[in-house]
């Protein structure tokens, strides 16, 4: 089965969407970053009609995981020697085969444990990793404190702006993650507690879309909704209708749609409560469906059991024959997955046990590797997280690609290596063209 569901995803490529501007490095960079800035500009620019010919266009001009393209980079320390950028572009070009999924991260800028610093360096190091994507964990109930129309210069709306534009600045696109209730929609119930009234939902995340039009590419609607840590009652019904809400007030706005619209990321590849929101109405409410496969138990690597487990990473497999079930081949989009590093005492749960950071790196290295062997309809891929957060517990601190004071672990280096040797140029193309990818 899983040999004609990859048969039957396989289509048509063209270039991969690249619209962030190229710019001018400030004046006080290095001057050997500057040179090779200027020379990937020029190279850039004589390939830049290659997209309508049929041949890859450039990605980057610059190695971005040379140094740190921002006004922080005086601060920070070159993560590696110039590389070639006629080599480079070369070697993208004679690329085969499925593309890899473009790597994203977990980014929570909007939590109070990072300073303005703690962002820049953070967002610095994710895009010299050769990221092209960040999640952001967005609150309604911080847009939207009370009922009525949003306040654009509210305290809320101007903190998520500043944050969705150091992401912007530094060329990473965004995946929003709306939700959170405030209290005024559910009678004050608890902020993980649907809405009374999908449509306040609906309205809320239409008006984001439209508000950050071009800075946030794609808003997912809601986290982990088939778990009750995240949403009350975890009920596949009361999901769907915020689904749709979500979707049908997007699609509503005047003009082109700002951004697509993914499925909430579930725990795990939860096939049975993602099948009970097909049969509840959600084909036709999203444009990516999206899971968070993390591999059960979790001191085990990506490729451990056979896959037929919603607690293993191989069990993807099993949501896209259910796609397709339903007449469904929109792409997929894993919002979170990871390994957690850390010693473990013999006592964890299966879900809580660590691992070393070279099994850290290695594991997820092997995911990335077997995503584009296997499911080339994922095309993006979020690591958790981007760095431990103070008051964490062990197992969730030790997610992070980078140590609380933002230093890099294996993982990140290895995940930077592999962008290397794997950039995403390639989209691909489904037979009926759309907002894919």
């Amino acid at each position: 089965m899983s040999g004609r569901i990859a048969a039957d995803a396989m289509g048509t490529y063209s270039s991969e969407e690249h619209s962030g501007s190229f710019s001018p490095l400030p004046p006080e960079s290095p001057p050997t970053m500057r040179r090779t800035a200027i020379a990937g500009l020029a190279f850039a620019t004589l390939l830049s009609g290659c997209a309508t010919t049929g041949t890859p266009e450039t990605v980057r001009a610059v190695d971005r995981a040379t140094f740190v393209p921002s006004t922080t980079a005086a601060a920070a320390t070159p993560l590696a020697a110039p590389a070639s950028v006629v080599p480079l572009v070369e070697k993208r070009r004679k690329r085969r085969g499925p593309p890899a999924a473009a790597v994203g991260v977990q980014f929570h800028g909007l939590w109070s444990s990072y300073s303005d610093r703690d962002r820049a360096v953070a967002l610095d190091r994710i895009a010299a990793m050769g990221a092209r994507w960040v999640r952001i964990d967005i609150s309604w109930a911080m847009l939207q404190p009370n009922p009525g129309a949003i306040d654009a210069r509210g305290w809320g709306p101007q903190f998520i702006d500043h944050v969705i534009s150091m992401a912007h600045a530094r060329g990473l696109r965004v995946l929003g993650t709306f939700w959170l209730t405030p209290g005024w929609a559910n009678g004050y119930a608890g902020e993980r507690v649907a809405p009374r009234d999908p449509a306040t939902y609906g309205r809320a995340f239409a008006w984001a879309a439209r508000r950050w039009a071009g800075k946030v590419q794609a808003w997912e609607a809601w986290n982990e909704p088939n778990s009750g840590d995240f949403l009350v009652g975890a009920d596949p019904t009361t999901y769907t209708r915020l689904l749709c809400a979500a979707y049908r007030s997007t699609q509503a706005l005047p003009g082109p749609a700002p951004a697509r619209v993914v499925y909430g990321g579930t725990m795990h590849n939860d096939v049975p409560w993602i099948a009970r929101t097909y049969r509840a109405g959600a084909k036709g409410c999203f444009d990516v469906m999206a899971t968070h496969p993390y591999q059960s138990p979790s001191g085990t690597s990506p490729l451990s059991g056979r896959g037929t487990s919603i607690w293993e990473f191989q069990h993807l497999r099993a949501v896209r024959a259910l796609m397709v079930r339903n007449g469904d081949r929109r792409p997929v989009w894993l919002t979170e997955f990871g390994w957690s590093s850390h010693a473990n005492t013999g006592r964890e749960a299966g879900w809580e046990q660590g691992v070393t950071e070279a099994q850290q790196a290695s594991f997820t290295v092997a995911a990335l590797r077997t995503l584009r062997q296997r499911y080339p309809w994922v095309r993006r891929a979020f690591l958790y997280t981007d760095r431990a957060n103070p008051g964490e517990g062990v197992h969730q601190a030790g997610f992070g690609l980078m140590t609380n004071d933002l230093r890099p672990k294996p993982v990140y280096h290895a995940v930077r290596s592999w962008v290397r040797s794997n950039p995403p140029w390639l989209r691909y193309l489904p037979r009926k063209v759309g907002r894919t990818g």
